[in-house]
């Protein structure tokens, strides 16, 4: 609860919204001021893993300790989402149900979204023994002779797909397991902690 709260004044206030994640592929919606939420009271966190929003003042955060955050944000509507993408939720294609239902619910033009796509688990590290088994053929062409699979390009090519411009998508980069100085990896020490990234509208 207190890295709850340091989370949120760093991010300089407003309403935390934390998610009962699950691996799945539910998207959460928050849209006007009705649901009476308080994100820091966790026993009643929404569920799902991804959440979408167009109030201002509301920081949507994802925990996450290899898998992926994928941030976008809708200059043109005011409409911001987060999204935990492991490799469950990718083969789900988490991120374009996420980017359908920003085209349904808040009048979204994916060409208008900019992505961001956060430190994970690269491809330096995923490595998928038992791949035929646990991930689908349309992945296989992701992977390398070593059955490392580079999960950051299939999320950029789930964006594009969705409508989202390749010049609107910016990846970090930056592995997770191999910078566990830096970030939580439940690959190389799977009892660990979870960090968070969070995206909000600025209240004017």
């Amino acid at each position: 609860m207190a890295n709850r709260h340091l989370v949120n004044r760093l991010l300089g206030g407003g309403e935390p919204v934390f998610l009962n994640q699950v691996h799945g592929c539910d998207v959460a919606v928050i849209k006007g001021r009705d649901n009476g939420l308080s994100g820091i009271a966790t026993d009643k966190a929404l569920a799902g893993d991804a959440v979408i929003t167009d109030i201002p003042g509301l920081n949507l955060v994802i925990q996450l300790a290899d898998c992926q955050a994928v941030l976008m944000y809708d200059p043109i509507r005011g409409v911001v989402a987060n999204v935990h993408s492991g490799w469950r939720g990718s083969i789900q294609n988490i991120i374009g149900a996420t980017i359908n239902i920003m085209e349904r619910k808040f009048c979204t033009t994916p060409g208008d979204i900019i992505a961001g796509i956060g430190p994970s688990l690269g491809p330096c590290c995923a490595e998928f023994v038992n791949y035929r088994s646990e991930l689908p053929e349309s992945f296989w062409k992701y992977s390398d002779a070593s059955n490392h699979f580079n999960f950051w390009a299939a999320s950029s090519d789930q964006l594009c797909d969705a409508g989202v411009l390749k010049e609107n998508i910016r990846t970090a980069n930056i592995c997770t397991r191999c910078n566990s100085d830096l970030f939580f990896s439940y690959r190389r020490a799977k009892i660990t902690g979870r960090f968070a990234a969070a995206i909000g509208l600025k209240q004017a």
